[in-house]
């Protein structure tokens, strides 16, 4: 086992965390668009308007100003408005939209929360290989400096990756999840505002 170990190139689990980087840095610019630009915290004066719609029963145009928000709460607004007349509850209503938009708020964000457990485990990988490269190097005499040298510089290389990739990727997934956290209780302020109204004048 350890010869199979020792085969495996210097170079390979310092590409594969250099990989792994890569998807985690695109998946941090992705949910940063997504999450700090595209979803604004809620305008009070906005979700006002949008509440005043819907207690003069004009859900034209609360339908239509919800359109051009991208706030999720709008989203799970505007599906209670359009099933308002039918038999389907609005609570079951508000619940599988809110869902939907949950799920689409915290879309990579498993992914990005796995890089960050297991970056530090790809390096401790690359430290142990290098270790039982080093200690493989007593065994050959003619090149023991160099293996030995070899094998300590890897290990030191991919454990400093693995933390590199590692430290910023958790502490971005605990942003993320915490804006989702708060977008999420937003809408569930104004989606309980607006089921009262949209009740009231059934």
């Amino acid at each position: 086992m350890s010869t199979l170990i020792a085969g495996i190139p210097g170079w390979f689990i310092p590409v594969l965390i250099l990989m792994v980087s890569i998807l985690a840095l695109t998946i941090i610019l992705e949910r940063s668009w997504t999450l700090l630009k595209r979803f604004e915290l809620l305008n009070l004066e906005e979700e006002r308007k949008l509440i005043e719609y819907l207690r003069n029963k004009d859900y034209e145009n609360a339908a239509s100003f919800c359109r051009t928000q991208v706030h999720p709460a709008y989203k799970v607004v505007l599906a209670m408005i359009d099933s308002k007349d039918t038999d389907i509850d609005l609570q079951a209503i508000s619940d599988e939209e809110t869902l939907r938009q949950v799920n689409m708020m915290e879309k990579y964000l498993p992914t990005l929360g796995t890089i960050s457990t297991v970056s530090p485990l790809l390096g401790l990988l690359g430290t142990v290989t290098g270790m039982i490269k080093s200690f493989r190097a007593f065994e050959d005499t003619g090149s023991r400096s160099m293996q030995l040298m070899g094998g300590i510089d890897e290990a030191l290389i991919t454990t400093a990756l693995g933390l590199i990739v590692a430290i910023p990727a958790l502490i971005m997934y605990n942003y993320f999840v915490r804006r989702v956290n708060t977008l999420s209780e937003e809408s569930n302020v104004m989606v309980r505002m607006a089921q009262e109204e949209l009740r009231k004048n059934k």
